[in-house]
């Protein structure tokens, strides 16, 4: 079993890992080094060490550009070490803890630099990164939704896009997600928290709350057009390797997601994993969505079907466009240099941002 879910692990992460952060060196070094799964957050977990010493070195030289990419690297490797790791929740939620403490470091050294905006929401509070284009006054804003193992750390990346091109980021842990989940689980109704997310956010002068998008992947692919089927303060929603209904998807998902999925929820196995992923479903949502939706899809993607991208499409209320690349894996992650920058041109143009283009 462990050697079949390592396996499935890299064939399924190693493209995820390169456009998340990971420096493909690094990458070639731990795959060398892990011979079973026990072994993958140990070695993750030494190069985020590595890395975040450099960072502190560099800190303390006052090279804080380094530092910041340092620091950066450190937390997408804690946090790629942690997201397969489920033997021991405290042993998981110490590493998230380190993961967050490098974010941190490299959120106020990034260029463009970042806050942490904290939420509240049903009696919790979650964290988010808040950055802002820069020289922009008031731009209109994105807010990112993570899949079920994934982590604002490992978002910059993609942050950067939407920066590029005047658009400002919000990515965050929500329930089940990073720390979060020893608040609160893994919830089908995330248009409930995203409504939050808007609350702490909209008042705020430096950005335009009446330009708010958002934008989820895998888990976050069907939270986004969830939320913004509920939510008329969205103006633009993006949905890439997202699910129509998971209940009904959860056979053909492999053991590590339905793992994955699993630990979020909260549950002692993947069948009570199995009736919870019941209430996950667009059906009889869709309609609802009265905003512009690009739908992102992949003709490779052996997590969530293809198919129900064609059923998202089918079912809004509102205009949509769908965009499937034959040649791309569950998020497209092999092919980020095509999927990316048309979400976020995308986007910026939706929201009229100042960076967005024709």
């Amino acid at each position: 079993m462990s050697v079949d879910l390592l396996k499935e692990t890299i064939e399924q992460r190693f493209p995820r890992l390169i456009v998340s952060g990971v420096d493909y060196n690094d990458a070639r070094t731990a795959l060398a080094r892990i011979r079973t799964i026990d072994d993958w957050m140990p070695e993750w977990v030494r190069l985020g060490e590595l890395h975040e010493g450099l960072g502190e070195a560099a800190l303390e030289e006052g090279r804080t550009v380094t530092a910041g990419a340092a620091f950066r690297r450190a937390a997408v490797y804690y946090h790629t070490g942690q997201s397969v790791y489920f033997a021991d929740a405290e042993k998981k939620f110490r590493v998230q803890e380190r993961q967050q403490a490098a974010g941190r470091k490299a959120l106020a050294l990034s260029r463009p630099s970042g806050v942490e905006v904290t939420v509240t929401f049903d009696g919790i509070t979650f964290p988010g990164n808040l950055r802002l284009p820069e020289g922009a006054r008031r731009p209109p804003l994105v807010i990112l939704n993570c899949g079920g193992d994934s982590t604002k750390e490992e978002l910059p990346t993609l942050e950067d896009e939407f920066l590029r091109r005047g658009v400002a980021t919000f990515s965050y842990d929500g329930p089940g997600q990073s720390t979060t989940w020893r608040r609160m689980k893994l919830r089908h109704d995330f248009e409930k928290p995203v409504a939050a997310v808007i609350d702490a956010l909209a008042t705020r002068s430096d950005i335009d709350g009446e330009r708010i998008g958002i934008w989820g992947r895998s888990f976050g692919g069907y939270t986004a057009p969830r939320a913004a089927s509920f939510e008329p303060r969205i103006k633009a929603c993006i949905s890439i390797g997202g699910f129509y209904d998971m209940g009904e998807t959860w056979e053909r998902f492999p053991a590590s997601v339905k793992e994955t999925v699993q630990f979020a929820f909260g549950v002692a196995s993947f069948e009570e994993a199995r009736r919870c992923a019941q209430a996950c479903t667009l059906r009889g949502v869709l309609g609802r969505m009265r905003c512009p939706f690009l739908i992102v899809h992949s003709g490779m993607d052996v997590v969530c079907p293809v198919e129900d991208s064609e059923r998202m499409r089918r079912e809004v209320g509102g205009p949509a466009r769908l965009e499937i690349f034959p040649e791309g894996n569950h998020v497209c992650d092999n092919i980020p240099y095509k999927v990316r920058p048309l979400m976020a041109d995308w986007m910026a143009n939706q929201l009229g941002a100042t960076g967005a283009t024709a």
